[in-house]
């Protein structure tokens, strides 16, 4: 597992999870110089990151790793950050073991069963004899041209931000990446299909932009809404699937918002404990 650090490494530690066919390096541009220790893996299948075994790239499985990876580095309980799809092991894990998680912020998050997408390219690239080939041949062969396309899409309405074109297109679109982009995605809405009630006492700040076209923000927004019964929602107009890199002040406030809320609760706990 290939892990990032940045911030106060001293400080409480955020576990920051990027999205679908992403780095943790990516995730990380927007919070640098945080006054949190930032920990940002590679997720599994991506980066430097090996891949799970192929039962466990769903979100459930995801949930389980995320679990080792808190266990391993001795964060003991832990704050989220999620892009898109890193949102839903996030969340997966926050419903099955809450004593895990002290509070989610949720960046366009991909969190509900969605209706499935053509996605021609990818299809073809896990498709039986041919799919190795236009991994390897294919795709990987323009890695640059089908990074920059995704990232503009995903920015979409606003301009590509400067720093985004600095990301390594050959260590981002890879074969092994392409073939876990694709496993996730199949078994994204089985998995979400069983995502439990989260605790009512998790703080869960959400953040989306209103003209995202990668996920539905309504759509989202809902799903949450039954799953959680106070989310702490903000929508940012005229923004895309990348509030955090558009409007990165807006995202490094809602972290701060998400541990003022935190220390409130807990001093409440203290208060109640000696009353």
């Amino acid at each position: 597992m290939h892990v990032l650090e940045s911030g106060d490494l001293n400080a409480r530690p955020i576990v920051v999870l990027h999205g679908c066919g992403s780095l943790a390096e990516e995730v990380l541009l927007p919070f640098a110089q945080s006054p949190f220790r930032m920990v940002a893996p590679d997720r599994p299948g991506y980066g430097f990151s090996s891949p799970l075994p192929l039962a466990e790239r769903g979100p459930i499985g995801q949930s389980f790793w995320l679990e080792r990876l808190i266990d391993v580095m001795d964060l003991h309980c832990v704050s989220i950050v999620a892009h898109s799809i890193g949102s839903a092991p996030a969340l997966h894990l926050a419903a099955r073991r809450p004593e895990l998680v002290n509070g989610l912020l949720l960046i366009s998050p991909c969190c509900r069963p969605v209706p499935p997408k053509l996605l021609p390219i990818l299809r073809a690239s896990v498709a039986p004899v041919v799919g190795s080939l236009i991994r390897q041949h294919v795709i990987s062969r323009w890695a640059a041209f089908f990074l920059e396309r995704g990232l503009r899409s995903s920015s979409f309405p606003n301009p590509l931000p400067p720093q985004l074109s600095a990301l390594p297109a050959a260590h981002m679109v890879n074969p092994g990446a392409i073939e876990t982009m694709a496993n996730e995605l199949r078994a994204f809405n089985k998995d979400m299909e069983l995502q439990p009630k989260l605790p009512g006492n998790l703080p869960l700040h959400v953040l989306f932009g209103s003209e995202d076209r990668i996920v539905q923000p309504a759509w989202h927004i809902d799903g949450l809404r039954q799953k959680h019964s106070r989310p702490t929602i903000r929508v940012i107009e005229g923004v895309g699937h990348l509030p955090h890199h558009v409007v990165p002040a807006v995202a490094r406030q809602m972290l701060s918002d998400l541990a003022r809320e935190q220390a409130q609760q807990s001093s409440e706990r203290n208060l109640a404990g000696v009353a």
